[in-house]
């Protein structure tokens, strides 16, 4: 076995400069498609986690039934479980938040509209959540805030409400109670996405208990953990220890199904890419090793003549051709560690236009940014290493079935 290292060694010095020029294609086609899945990833990485703390949390807990129905119906007691012991026996939860979400009608003095009225409890939700946060106008909310509310920029403009103006707010509240009150206008937000700027409306978590006839009855309560990407799993062990049939536990993932889509349909388009390089790499491989066979046909049938299995010539071609593309790979992985680890450091600006395009489905994107996960540079490596198996097959067994005499017929 070592004859035959060494001999492929010599082989591929002696014809090192069609060697090199394989090599460094496919070490390239390794950077760029490491380049190319970091950036999807790292994109991806951002897009989920923008989604994730604008508004709808990691984990959210209602009770069963109020995901499809949406209604106050399936409200739930605010201390229904001791929500600190849950935190407790799910170390990788770090807080949790109660809201009541409904409908109701906002009057200003010239214009009124439909709009999604949030209890939260500031303190909490603000740690969990961004879009109590996103205050372009006015203040935050805060615990000791009383009729106070905050309305998003585009359902201010409709009202023609400023910081400081009064609205009055008309709602249809639990087992169809009517609920009204007068509300002071204590910040303006902008959310980055237009349903909810044109929609939301904020106010303390008392105050929504009241409008809606629900004491000390919330709709859902809201979870953050230590990494999002582990939510999914979180959720299913928290569906494990919770009264059963009582309680529905969602993650990210259930209540962003459009998000996942989008992904997916983003990642089938990177893998063709990806696919399309590998041809290109595997064509590469393929012409080479079998430019490097009808070029030496004389002398595989030489090394047949003096003993020489044909099954140990196929060895040697393959050994020869996993040799460069080991080294490719190596080289390819060199540099795409050295590349992606700056890139992901210092990420690169993207273009007004990009970014206001992605603003308009409500993602604020102002830098290109490159994920360093394993996956990026696992990839490429198996990827190729496969590719480089098939492109192998037909030169190794063109060599296996060459004869002695048909060798030297054809030098």
């Amino acid at each position: 076995m070592t004859k035959f290292i060494r001999l492929a060694w010599r082989n591929i010095w002696r014809h090192k400069r069609r060697s090199l020029i394989t090599i460094s294609a496919i070490a390239f086609a390794v950077l760029i498609i490491a380049i190319t899945r970091s950036l999807q990833y790292g994109t991806y990485d951002t897009m989920e986690s923008m989604a994730v703390r604008l508004y709808t949390g990691e984990i959210q807990l209602h009770r069963t039934g109020y995901q499809k129905e949406q209604t106050l119906t399936y409200h739930l007691d605010q201390q229904a479980l001791d929500w600190h012991k849950v935190l407790q026996a799910h170390p990788e939860l770090r807080q949790f938040s109660r809201r009541v979400t409904g409908f109701g009608l906002v009057s200003a003095d010239s214009a009124s509209t439909g709009a999604l009225i949030v209890g939260i409890e500031p303190e909490k939700e603000t740690s969990i959540t961004q879009f109590a946060n996103l205050v372009v106008s006015g203040e935050k909310l805060q615990r000791s805030d009383d009729h106070l509310v905050l309305l998003g920029t585009l359902l201010g403009k409709i009202l023609q409400a400023d910081v400081g103006d009064t609205v009055v707010v008309l709602t249809q509240g639990y087992q169809n109670q009517m609920g009204a009150d007068t509300y002071v206008v204590k910040g303006l937000l902008r959310a980055g996405q237009s349903e909810l700027d044109r929609s939301l409306m904020i106010m303390p978590l008392s105050n929504a208990q009241e409008l809606f006839s629900l004491p000390d009855g919330v709709t859902q309560v809201v979870f953050s953990s230590k990494d999002f990407r582990q939510a999914p799993e979180l959720t299913r062990r928290l569906r494990k220890t919770l009264d059963g049939g009582q309680y529905e536990v969602l993650s990210w993932e259930d209540l962003l199904p459009e998000l996942k889509q989008i992904i997916i349909i983003d990642n089938v388009s990177g893998a063709i890419y990806l696919a399309f390089i590998l041809v290109v790499v595997g064509i590469e491989i393929f012409n080479a090793t079998m430019l490097s066979v009808v070029e030496r046909t004389r002398e595989f049938g030489i090394m047949q003549a003096v003993g020489v299995k044909p099954h140990q010539i196929g060895g040697l071609i393959f050994l020869e051709s996993s040799c460069k593309v080991v080294l490719a790979l190596t080289a390819g992985l060199a540099f795409s560690l050295v590349v992606i680890s700056i890139l992901s450091r210092h990420p690169i600006p993207m273009p007004k236009d990009v970014v206001e395009a992605y603003a308009g489905y409500g993602f604020v994107f102002e830098n290109m940014t490159f994920s360093a996960h394993a996956r990026v540079y696992v990839e490429p490596l198996i990827s190729i290493a496969l590719i480089s198996s098939v492109a192998l097959l037909f030169p190794i067994l063109k060599t296996m079935r060459l004869s002695p005499v048909e060798a030297f017929r054809k030098t």
